[in-house]
């Protein structure tokens, strides 16, 4: 079985299993059935490949190569660390801040208005600066996650989930209009957050019913906004704000819908709106490692509350853009994820630690994924 994984985790004795081509060229860089050495990773890194099709069984072959060889240098005192070449691509971050500072004025124009302005929107859509974010699944949720972000949390939530609404649209084979208009659900799910205070967004511990009431609003006032726009009829996009917080079971709002009466934008909104709020730093609470946001995810489809289509396709592919990320550990140690068996969508990873030694977290109980570190924090190892 071929698994997609990251060049910067790839590792000598792996199997390339499809061919790789020179970008848009067809350039062949490597042939399918090579075995990798040394120099054809470096090729890779250097024509700026994020990720390959690599055979499942020599992944594991390699990394238990891996780990011999490591304990041989070890013996000789000569264990290298990992590589600590997380270098944020600056061309993404810089279209990143692009889209942001963008929709920082849209939105704030929205809250005093009512409207979305059009021109802003169209401005950023002809720019292609939005559509270069979820081009590459690897590269986007490794930078989503390990940029420093500065500024309001519901928009850079709004931002991602922009960028998720793509990669998602691009994993369930969705092309053309039904791709952005995944993208634009994603962008502006939340943005009647605008018009709820800022003390109630950002209060810590239990809200009243209320408060939830007031908040619950949030939904019908980004369908309200979004519905005084040209966006108004594309039905899907308006199905995917209305019902990104209705559930399977009907536990949902604002309509309590059930199973199938929710749609496919609805139901994998959801999902990704579920994913990013854990995933990300709030004023009001820490962000959780994405390995313990899939086992919540995973416990809401067993309990019939999300799409167990969509939740364990999402899972999945999130998994494998993960491999190559750092992450720190519990016992205050970090490491590099260099494997993650994408079969289980709740399993951990092997992943390389920072004095060069290997740990497979599905077989080590006391020690969990606390976050992925962000470029900064990295260099600093």
């Amino acid at each position: 079985m071929l698994k997609a994984f990251a060049v910067r985790s790839l590792l000598p004795e792996m199997l390339i299993g499809r061919t790789v081509y020179d970008g848009d060229s067809e350039n062949v860089l490597v042939e399918g059935g090579t075995v990798l050495d040394k120099e054809i990773i470096k090729l890779l890194k250097e024509k700026g490949v994020a990720s390959v099709y690599v055979d499942e069984d020599s992944i594991l072959a390699a990394v238990q190569k891996e780990k011999a060889v490591k304990r041989e240098r070890a013996k000789a005192d000569e264990l290298p660390a990992p590589e600590r070449d997380v270098k944020l691509d600056r061309q993404y971050e810089e279209d990143y801040r692009y889209v942001y500072s963008e929709m920082e004025k849209l939105f704030k124009e929205a809250a005093e208005t009512g409207k979305l302005n059009m021109d802003i929107l169209q401005s950023v859509m002809s720019s292609g600066r939005l559509r270069d974010l979820y081009k590459e699944g690897a590269t986007a949720v490794s930078m989503i996650y390990s940029m420093d972000q500065e500024g309001v949390y519901n928009l850079h939530h709004c931002v991602h989930l922009a960028i998720l609404g793509g990669l998602m649209a691009r994993w369930m084979g969705l092309t053309g209009i039904d791709r952005q208009n995944m993208v634009l659900a994603g962008l502006f799910l939340d943005i009647g957050k605008q018009m709820i205070p800022k003390d109630l967004l950002e209060k810590k511990g239990l809200l009243t019913e209320e408060e939830f009431d007031i908040l619950k609003n949030h939904v019908v006032d980004s369908f309200k906004i979004v519905e005084k726009s040209e966006l108004a009829g594309r039905t899907d996009l308006m199905n995917g704000i209305i019902q990104h917080h209705e559930r399977d079971d009907g536990s949902g709002y604002p309509s309590g819908l059930k199973g199938d009466t929710i749609t496919i934008f609805g139901k994998v909104l959801a999902i990704l709106d579920c994913y990013d709020a854990m995933a990300s730093s709030r004023s009001y609470a820490e962000k959780r490692s994405p390995f313990e946001v899939f086992k919540v995810l995973y416990a809401d489809v067993l309990d019939g509350k999300l799409d167990s289509e969509y939740a364990v396709l999402f899972m999945r592919k999130m998994n494998a853009a993960l491999n190559g990320c750092w992450l720190r550990l519990s016992d205050g140690t970090a490491g590099r994820i260099v494997y993650i068996d994408e079969s289980r969508v709740t399993a951990m990873p092997v992943v390389q630690l920072a004095d060069g030694g290997f740990i497979d977290l599905n077989t080590v109980k006391d020690i969990t994924v606390v976050e992925i570190m962000t470029a900064s924090e990295v260099s600093k190892l």
